[in-house]
């Protein structure tokens, strides 16, 4: 335990946080918070498999490659093709150690089964690791979309004035 200190989180985008309504800054540090934030110079509208891709996984590739750049069509850039790979090749070993996984329980070789168990699980959290980097899981989206305002239709004097009391 940290004492009860309670430690920072990343940085969110400032994007984030006027969506959230939870950062009210002056220009300067707006601007300064701006210039600090990495955003990817040129984003692409497709994505090519590497050469090193075994042609079996390529069609996995352009499936989730396609995917990923209709989710965050200004984040990706050239260099997630090898991470988008990399997802592949570990996906189709994992679904390969499942196989063999169940093979030997349906054999009644607990001992092969047990061992076939501890790759795919190592595949498995590999797997989920690429996918988070690439924001293909819920929880990593939630760290890179910006939430949208809330459209509230009609002019509520209450909303107004308890938003101006907050501000």
């Amino acid at each position: 335990m940290n004492g009860g200190i309670k430690m920072p989180g990343p940085r969110l985008p400032i994007e984030v946080l006027e969506a959230r309504g939870r950062k009210h800054m002056g220009k300067a540090e707006r601007q300064e918070r701006e210039d600090s934030q990495v955003r990817p110079s040129k984003a692409v509208k497709r994505l090519t498999a590497p050469k090193w891709l075994p042609d079996n996984l390529k069609e996995e590739f352009n499936r989730i490659a396609g995917a990923l750049v209709d989710l965050m069509p200004r984040l990706v850039i050239r260099p997630d093709a090898d991470t988008v790979a990399n997802y592949c090749v570990v996906y189709a070993s994992w679904k390969t150690a499942t196989n063999l996984a169940n093979d030997a329980l349906n054999r009644g070789e607990l001992d092969d089964a047990q061992a076939w168990s501890l790759v795919q699980d190592r595949y498995f959290k590999q797997a989920r690791s690429c996918a988070a980097d690439l924001g293909l899981t819920i929880t990593s989206r939630c760290r890179l979309v910006v939430p949208e305002k809330e459209d509230r239709g009609e002019d509520n004097p209450f909303i107004r004035l308890m938003e101006a009391k907050r501000a």
